[in-house]
Order: C-alpha cells, then structure tokens, then sequence
C-alpha cells in the first residue's frame, strides 16, 4: 500500500471485482447497520460471482484494512479506509432528489429578510433531509467590511438599522431608543457614518465612534452624542452569539452504531460544546468544494465515530461560513454530498443577491 499526494492511502491496485465487492458491502452495511456476509451478496447485491468467491475477495479486503470482522462468526463491516476508498474512487454522484430541492428552495425563500433566520433554517433543513445533524458555521461579525449604513424611524422609540456590507449581504436590527429622532436627522448620520466607515470593519468603526462620543459629551452637544450612540448600537457585536448552529443532534439517538449510552453522551456533550465544531468547520474554508472528512481521520478525537460532510457558502465572491452535516461514518455519503452542496449554492444565491 503507497500513500498519494494528498497523503491518504492509495489503493490505485484494487481491481473493478473488489472495487465492486467493497461497494456492494458498503450498501448493504448503510442499509442494515449489520455485518455483511458473503452469502448476503452472492443473493442480494446483483454479483455474478459465488459466495466462495466473493469470501475470498472480502478476506482479502479485510488483509488490506478494509473491512474488518467484529466478531468471528460474522460478516464484516467497512473500515473507514473503505468509505474513503468509496467516496474517492467508487461512488457516483447523482444530483439532489427534486422533491427536496423544491422544499428547501421553499423553506429558505421565506426566511431570506434576515440572516439569522435564514441560517437556522439552514441547519435545519440540512438535518430534516439527512436525518442527521445539520450544522451551519456563521459569519464573524468582526469581520464585516461595513460598505452602508442606514437608518429607519419605526415609530417613536424603535428605529431599525440597515447595514449593507461589502459583499451586499444586508443586516437589519432593531434598537430600542429614549429619544425621538425625525426621519431627516437619521438620514443625515447614516449618510454621514456611511461616507466616513465604509471599507471599515464593525470594531474599528465602534471604536472610532466611542473616542468621538467622549468629545462631543465633554462639548455637550447632546443630541448629536445621541446620533452616534444610535450609530454605536448598530454596529453592536454579540460576544455571546453562537458561533455554530446545530440542529437535530438527537437524530444519533437512532442509530445502532450509538447503542451504547455513556459513548452517546460524550457525543452530544461534544456537539453541545460547539467550540471543537467551530474548529473543524473553519478548517473547511480554506477548501474548495464539497469536502468529506470520514470517522478517525477527524481531528477532533471524541468526533472520531461520527463523518462530516460541508462546504463553504458564500454572497458574491466572499465566503461566509460552512454548512454541513455531522453522522455515523455509516451514511449515504452520495445524498449527503449532493444535499451540501445544494444548499450552499441555494444559501450563496440568496445572500448574494438578498432582494432578488
């Protein structure tokens, strides 16, 4: 065995018959969650091959770290070595079922006013399809290039802000305020804020505008440190956001690879944590395309029994976050890839042009 250029092993000698074997135990094994025998293939798997062949072929297999016996009277399971086999040479890739295309055009059309909506629901369509986690990495606000701001008097005491960001993709918030602004007066601060911060990220520009909030205080000119602190609560960052959305953890509970109790726990604690999640998702924005890490080959040890399949979303050419879903290293890798890769690009329309 060699390794590649990527530095995963390379089975480039596995011939089209066990090539074909190792597929058609990768099927049965997602389907039943059981070991797979030769017998069940020699009957069930449309092979042309008898059942003696065909155990000859999965034992060798299970010499190359294949497959693996978890018990000596019975069949054998994929290793995941095999499923990255599987996802890199012998899976095909047909494109996302229409009928759920069409639900989650449906479902995210009706949330795409506000990001946050709108990535919640992400996650959860991600999930619902799947039956798996579904998992969406939000953007930084720390990283936001403010390209305008605006802002629109509700009535007397709420106004919301408008911030369009460098990449266009609209952010709106409510602020609760004790002062009454006439609509002229809020048109000339967002202009003003806008001419003078854009190409400026949120920090720098609440900084900026906290230094000038202390002069005009000391100088008294109240209404227009009103103004700002307006303009200062818009560009307000959550510290306390969380940074990764998770949906349908207890989507694990049913699967028999999680039987065990104390191991499904340590599982949803990890999930809870969000902190090694956040971790391995931004390891995906340096990557392009649908990108598939598969059990052990997870950096994060207490994930090592679970797969992720994500890729980056977008609005213009800035790439926002990630979206992906998190399951047994015993999924359908095909429906995973196709389901990703069809909300991200479903996502990156919506935030690129978010009036359209």
């Amino acid at each position: 065995m060699t390794k590649g250029a990527t530095g995963r092993p390379d089975f480039g000698d596995l011939d089209d018959r066990a090539g074909e074997i190792l597929k058609s135990v990768i099927h049965a094994h997602v389907i039943t969650g059981e070991p797979v025998g030769s017998r069940t293939l020699s009957r069930g798997a449309g092979l042309d091959l008898s059942p003696a062949t065909i155990r000859n072929v999965m034992s060798d297999l299970e010499e190359r770290g294949l497959l693996s016996q978890p018990h000596a009277s019975a069949g054998r399971v994929p290793t995941d070595l095999a499923y990255r086999i599987y996802v890199d040479r012998l899976m095909s890739r047909p494109p996302i079922d229409a009928g759920h295309a069409h639900a989650i055009d449906e479902a995210l059309q009706h949330r795409r006013g506000e990001i946050p909506e709108l990535l919640s629901e992400a996650a959860r369509q991600l999930s619902r399809v799947s039956q798996h986690v579904g998992v969406v990495l939000v953007p930084d606000m720390r990283r936001i290039v403010v390209e305008h701001l605006e802002f629109v008097r509700l009535d007397a005491h709420r106004i919301v802000a408008i911030l369009v960001d460098r990449a266009g993709v609209v952010h709106n918030r409510i602020l609760g305020v004790k002062d009454v602004f006439d609509q002229p007066e809020l048109d000339r601060i967002g202009n003003e804020l806008s001419e003078r911060f854009s190409g400026q990220t949120l920090p720098t520009i609440r900084e900026a505008i906290a230094r000038e909030l202390l002069e005009e205080q000391s100088a008294y000119d109240l209404r227009r440190a009103s103004l700002l602190t307006l303009g200062r609560d818009a560009l307000e960052i959550d510290e306390d956001a969380t940074d990764v959305l998770v949906e349908g953890a207890s989507n694990l509970l049913g699967a028999p690879e999680f039987n065990d109790l104390e191991r499904t726990k340590e599982l949803l604690r990890t999930l809870e944590q969000k902190g090694r999640l956040v971790d391995l998702l931004e390891g995906v924005l340096t990557g392009h395309g649908v990108q598939v890490v598969i059990g052990h080959e997870n950096p994060v040890s207490s994930l090592s029994d679970l797969s992720v399949v994500a890729t980056t979303y977008c609005a213009g050419d800035r790439v926002l976050g990630t979206v992906g879903v998190v399951g047994p290293t015993r999924m359908e890798y095909a429906r995973a890839i196709a389901l990703v890769d069809y909300l991200a690009h479903v996502l990156t329309r919506f935030l690129t042009n978010p009036g359209a």
